[in-house]
């Protein structure tokens, strides 16, 4: 049965109407505002994050910092591995510092408007880095978060400032439709990236405790002082991990063997360590023991007590430590 010429005109003018609504909207200057927004207000909120609310990362050492960060990057392989442990391992927080300065740079740049498409290049160059490091294993690719950018600041380059919303722009006395839908559009961006800020429990806690990023479930082992025996059994060429003799089953213990951020955990009676860095980006993974398994906060990644992956995006086990438990009770590791 055909419908009705009311019911096809009815269907034409809503049809109309949405056209003539959202036709502001369909434009380069709103594209390039929006892209503008959210990319800037990312790399601007990254290069913060790296200098001011998170001081674990212009370190040499130490979890969640610039020189495990590189380190995880050489070991994990990739096209650049070679340049970065010849070139940023020897100045870990140099290249900290100027990589979150750039970010800095592209985020002040595209947010005001100044030079936009040198600073979506500069953007763009950050992101290739990233994708040929941070997340070159990642599989299947679209589980990595740096090309979308990358590919995001090209289209910015493209595009340029739109026109609009420039710092230091001459005022308009006319009535400017592209302006005027830009300004909405980037109103609701900048709205967006205020909301996954408030999100972000983990960082917001972070920032109000000074900086340091608490255990989302600590355990009594956690912050155990060592109890060692007044002559240990130590075999030669193993250093023992203070506060194991604490742990009962089902407990976790985080330490640093040899500088490099690590955890113990009593699997039944079984010990078993690991580096902390997930696979997947080098973030502190944290153990859970309500769950028996490692959670990664940045991406939820999850690990199972033997640190194989049980939920992507990583997608290889932790790096285990070698570990042994003397007649005395003394647990020890080898690196």
């Amino acid at each position: 049965m055909a419908p009705s010429r009311r019911t096809s005109k009815r269907g034409t003018s809503l049809a109309g109407r949405a056209t003539t609504l959202l036709s502001p909207y369909a434009s380069v200057a709103v594209a390039a505002v929006v892209l503008r927004l959210f990319l800037g207000g990312t790399m601007l909120y990254a290069g913060i994050d790296k200098i001011l609310l998170d001081p674990r990362f212009l370190q040499a050492d130490g979890a969640g910092s610039i020189g495990q960060t590189l380190r995880y990057f050489v070991t994990s392989g990739g096209p650049l591995a070679a340049l970065v442990e010849a070139v940023a391992l020897p100045q870990p927080v140099l290249i900290g510092a100027t990589m979150a300065g750039a970010q800095l740079l592209v985020g002040v740049s595209l947010l005001t408007g100044s030079w936009v498409r040198y600073g979506a290049l500069l953007g763009a160059c950050i992101s290739l880095t990233l994708a040929l490091t941070s997340t070159w294993g990642v599989s299947p690719y679209y589980y990595g978060n740096d090309l979308p950018y990358f590919v995001g600041f090209l289209a910015l380059a493209a595009l340029g400032d739109g026109g609009v919303l420039r710092l230091g722009a001459p005022a308009r006395g006319v009535h400017d439709p592209d302006r005027r839908a830009a300004l909405v559009s980037g109103t609701g961006i900048v709205a967006g990236i205020a909301a996954l800020l408030v999100l972000d429990r983990t960082r917001a806690i972070s920032a109000i405790a000074g900086g340091e990023t608490p255990s989302p479930t600590p355990t009594p082992a956690a912050s155990a002082t060592a109890s060692p025996s007044p002559t240990p059994s130590v075999p030669a060429g193993d250093t023992a991990i203070s506060g194991a003799s604490g742990l009962t089953a089902g407990q976790a213990l985080n330490f640093s063997a040899g500088g490099t951020a690590a955890v113990l955990i009593k699997d039944g009676s079984t010990y078993r360590a690991f580096e902390r860095a997930c696979t997947h980006q080098g973030t502190s993974v944290d153990w859970q023991a309500g769950s028996g398994d490692f959670l990664c906060p940045s991406h939820g990644a999850r690990f199972s007590a033997t640190g194989q992956v049980t939920m992507g995006p990583a997608n290889t086990p932790l790096r285990p430590i070698e570990v042994s438990v003397a007649a005395d009770g003394t647990v020890t590791y080898r690196r």
